[in-house]
């Protein structure tokens, strides 16, 4: 991409601090043109994953719960928080032994993006998660209390099309994992 292009961060403050949740920034920005907009939002939240995880009959776990932030039951996916100076193994690990009770075999970054290019969010990782065997119940249960399902390939794109991942989120992991190879 082109640098003349490129806004330049003239201030940052921050205007809410939700720590360790959520944070909201003011931006003074100027634009390539030299237009100054003073108040340019930015809004932060911990990097995090969100786990694709396979079993040995090649569904993906799903969970079906309740999502505040959509007022409605919908599909997602097991996910979390970075915490601190975690690596991505590390969050990924403790993620699905806290929410399923589960290890795995091996896993793998398919994809990171940024949630919104225009107010940031995070980073999210999508990982593959393959190998998984149960060792114990769920270390911390989610507030949403998810149930959890069991979709095929087909039932995966079914639900994309019919609105089952009513977040965008959920919806771009679904088909990142229908049209992902292992071999790129």
């Amino acid at each position: 991409m082109e640098d003349k292009k490129k806004w330049k961060l003239l201030s940052r403050k921050k205007v809410y601090d939700g720590s360790p949740y959520i944070n909201i920034f003011i931006d003074k920005v100027e634009l390539p043109d030299g237009k100054i907009i003073d108040d340019y939002h930015r809004i932060e939240v911990n990097d995090a994953v969100m786990l694709l995880i396979e079993n040995n009959s090649g569904e993906l776990l799903v969970y079906k719960e309740y999502r505040h932030g959509i007022s409605d039951v919908t599909y997602t996916f097991p996910a979390g928080g970075i915490e601190g100076n975690e690596s991505i193994e590390e969050t990924t690990k403790r993620e699905i032994m806290e929410e399923l009770g589960y290890i795995f075999d091996s896993h793998q970054l398919i994809k990171k993006y940024i949630v919104s290019g225009s107010y940031m969010f995070s980073e999210l990782n999508i990982i593959s998660v393959k190998g998984i065997k149960k060792i114990s119940e769920p270390k911390n249960r989610d507030v949403e209390n998810p149930e959890i399902i069991w979709l095929s390939r087909g039932e995966v794109k079914e639900a994309i099309y019919n609105s089952g991942f009513e977040g965008l989120t959920y919806a771009t992991a679904a088909l990142i994992w229908l049209t992902y190879d292992e071999k790129k």
